[in-house]
This record gives structure tokens, C-alpha cells and sequence, in this order.
């Protein structure tokens, strides 16, 4: 599976000069909104604008869908309208909402497979996220990330559905989702799947707690985190990209584990750390997320 997109930048997907602004910022990876953000009245238009886009930028941004069906108050389900309308533009791939048992992954994956091959399209090609945000998709993790299909998955977590499926606040600090946030990432792991994006930081204009925010995702395990307005992108990725004396670090691991083991030495002492396997593994993996992120150590 490629690389994830650190912070795929949330666009609704029924205003033009929304869709225009993102082509025009050139910020990456645009997540297109047919959920959440758009009126029951505007989701036509929406399906239309999303097409449009990707049309444009063929096999690189990921459209937000509605829900197949909906079992919470909430929500829209008009999703097989949804992929019908997108699927042949090409998205890099399907975020899929409120997914709460492995049928429901199953039967978003199905149907994509179903439009891949009316459109002429390799079946399996189009990435599929899946989105956990509600209390009986937490309940249902394990199974959920388990689940197989035939195109490459990954999980989201997302805060707002998940606090209002629950009735609480969704405060700055985010510590009401810290149990459900921490199960995701290691879900995926458990699972085989890549690293998971978070929630967004629903907050447009306080960049410490975004920053603060993105952090905590990243100590977790997640790979990125989904933004909701162009000035947070450039955080997000800061925040996720090793910082420099992260980079020294891990180079300073390897370097000494390659001259210790050439010397038969397994455990060693690095300025008074202890360093064995697992912390060269992790010292590698900075270096091959520094590496995707441009950096060098």
C-alpha cells in the first residue's frame, strides 16, 4: 500500500470555489466530502463536483462517501449513489463512514469491485478507508480490521461522530476519545494493515492544540491526521515528520547496531540506553518515514 498522505486536506465537494481553491493550494492529498459537510439537498451537486475533481487529478485524492445504511440518528444513506457517481473518475480511493461490523466493510468493498469493473477499471485498485466512529464500531474493532478483501485497507478514527453517537463533549484536550483512539492503531498493527489516520482537530484557529493534537496521534501510531482547513496541512505534517534529533538518533542506532553486530554483539549500551532488536527496528522505521517525508538524517 503506498504511503499514507499525512494530512489529506477534508474539501466539500458541492462548492466550487472550495474545490477550485484546493487545485489552486496544490496541497496533496484532498479528501472530497459527500458526508458530513454537505446538505441533504446539495448531494447531487456534490457527486458531480467530486467527479469533476477527480477527473482532474486521476488516482490521487480519496472521496468521502455517505453510508450504505444508516443505524444511528444521524447520516444520509445514499452511498451506492455515491460510488456510483465517483468510482470511474478514478479516486485514489473510498473513505467509507460509520463502518460498525466486517459486513459493512464487505458490502462497501463488494460494491466498489462491483463499479471498478463496470468502468473498466483493475479490480482492487481503489484503496479503501475505513471509518471508525462510533461506539459499536470500537466494540467491533478487532473484527472489523480483520476483515479481508481485495484491495488494500486502511482504518480512521474520527472523534466528532464518535462523541455525539455517545452524547459527551468533544473537548480540546480529546481525553474522552483517548481509549478508543489508542485501540485503533493497535487494531491495524494486530491486523496486518498500515498505520491509520486520525480525526481531524475540528478547531481552525488554535495551532497549538492542533499541534498538540497531532502529536498525541502521533505517539499513538497513527500515520497522519485528516485536516479541515488548508493553514492546518503544514502543521500536521511538521508535527508527523521525525524531527531532526529524531533522525540523528535512529542514524546513530543503526550505525552502532551494524558495527556491533559485525562484532557478534546483539544487546549494546548507546549513551547509556540500552539498545537490542526492537529499538533498532524502530530506529529504521524513522528513517524510512524521514526518507518518504523528504528528510535526511
Amino acid at each position: 500500500m503506498p504511503p499514507a498522505p499525512v494530512a489529506p486536506l477534508f474539501v466539500p465537494a458541492h462548492l466550487a470555489r472550495l474545490r477550485d481553491k484546493a487545485l489552486a493550494l496544490d496541497v496533496g492529498t484532498v479528501l472530497l466530502d459527500l458526508e458530513d459537510a454537505v446538505p441533504p439537498g446539495q448531494k447531487a451537486a456534490a457527486r458531480d463536483g467530486a467527479a469533476a475533481f477527480l477527473r482532474q487529478r486521476p488516482g490521487r485524492d480519496l472521496v468521502r462517501v455517505n453510508p450504505l445504511a444508516v443505524s444511528r440518528s444521524f447520516g444520509v444513506a445514499c452511498g451506492r449513489e455515491d460510488l456510483a457517481a465517483v468510482m470511474g473518475a478514478r479516486p485514489r480511493g473510498i473513505v467509507a463512514p460509520k463502518i460498525e461490523a466486517a459486513s459493512g466493510l464487505q458490502d462497501v468493498a463488494a460494491l466498489m469491485a462491483e463499479l471498478e469493473r463496470q468502468a473498466g477499471l483493475a479490480p482492487g485498485q481503489t484503496e479503501l478507508w475505513v471509518t471508525i466512529e462510533t461506539a459499536l464500531g470500537v466494540m467491533n474493532l478487532a473484527a472489523i480490521a480483520g476483515t479481508r478483501v481485495e484491495r488494500p485497507v486502511r482504518l480512521l478514527f474520527g472523534m466528532g461522530d464518535y462523541t455525539t453517537d455517545l452524547g459527551i463533549e468533544w473537548t480540546r484536550d480529546e481525553g474522552e476519545c483517548a481509549v478508543p483512539r489508542a485501540l485503533v492503531p493497535i487494531a491495524a498493527r494486530a491486523a496486518g494493515l498500515a498505520r491509520p489516520i486520525d480525526s481531524v482537530f475540528v478547531v481552525t484557529d488554535d495551532e497549538e492544540g492542533l499541534r498538540a493534537s497531532a502529536l498525541r496521534g502521533k505517539r499513538l501510531g497513527y500515520a497522519g491526521k485528516a485536516a479541515i482547513h488548508p493553514r492546518q496541512v503544514a502543521v500536521i505534517q511538521d508535527a508527523y515528520r521525525p524531527t531532526a534529533a529524531e533522525r540523528r538518533w535512529a542514524r546513530r542506532v543503526v550505525e552502532a547496531a551494524g558495527e556491533h553486530g559485525r562484532a557478534g554483539i546483539g544487546a549494546f549500551l548507546l549513551d547509556g540506553r540500552m539498545i537490542d532488536e526492537p529499538i533498532v527496528a524502530n530506529a529504521r522505521d524513522v528513517l524510512e518515514r524521514a526518507a518518504e517525508s523528504g528528510e535526511t538524517a
